[in-house]
């Protein structure tokens, strides 16, 4: 008989964390969609004769919400992995980088939201190492689930691919929509991960094709 740790951390902490996948990846998809029907804002040059495209309470909270769902369901991947024995440093790679643009992104909207108003100056230095940290993140967890076989391979491509879409995503256009694909990719993980119950997914393929 396993210890709690074994049947808690390792087996059901994985399976629970799919849950907040699925959220986290569903609330994403809200967010930026509410997000998008928002007058579009300004880029660059822009700004000087244009306004900003404000985000409202209701869609930061949504906003925040997906994002600490969506790192509970990647630290679910990375127990798996440990679990496995599978590819655990890239794993725990991809889940600290993501950990850590998300953190740098919610400090700069932090110190915009309190001392200026809305309009921090200094705002693309917390930006764009932030994106850069969430996106190289997924494409590191996304390489990890095609690699480790843990979860379907093309659940993998469909990370990678919609983490580098978010390289497009703009929240002053409608190309915040370009969000939605990545919100829906972790849903699906998430899917996987509570069905599978932190269990490596059984390809049908594979067992129909095994020998008998």
């Amino acid at each position: 008989m396993g210890t709690f740790d074994d049947r808690f951390w390792t087996r059901q902490l994985p399976r629970w964390s799919g849950v907040a996948a699925i959220l986290g990846g569903l609330l994403l998809v809200v967010a930026a969609v509410l997000h998008s029907l928002e007058p579009s804002g300004c880029i660059g040059l822009e700004c000087e004769t244009r306004s900003m495209r404000t985000i409202k309470g209701g869609v930061t909270a949504l906003g925040t919400a997906a994002t600490l769902f969506i790192l509970l369901g990647a630290a679910g991947l990375t127990l798996m992995a440990r679990r496995s024995g599978r590819l655990r440093n890239l794993a725990n790679a991809g889940l600290i980088a993501a950990a850590v643009g998300f953190a740098i992104l919610l400090l700069g909207a932090l110190i915009q939201a309190v001392f200026y108003s809305g309009d921090f100056p200094w705002m693309p230095l917390f930006v764009i190492p932030g994106v850069v940290g969430v996106i190289l993140g997924f494409v590191l967890i996304g390489v990890f689930i095609l690699r480790s076989g843990l979860l379907p391979r093309w659940l993998g491509i469909v990370l990678v691919v919609s983490s580098v879409l978010l390289l497009a995503a703009n929240e002053q256009t409608a190309a915040v929509l370009l969000a939605v694909p990545f919100g829906l990719a972790m849903s699906t993980v998430g899917f996987f991960l509570w069905t599978t119950g932190g269990r490596p997914y059984a390809d049908p393929t594979a067992t129909a094709t095994a020998p008998g």
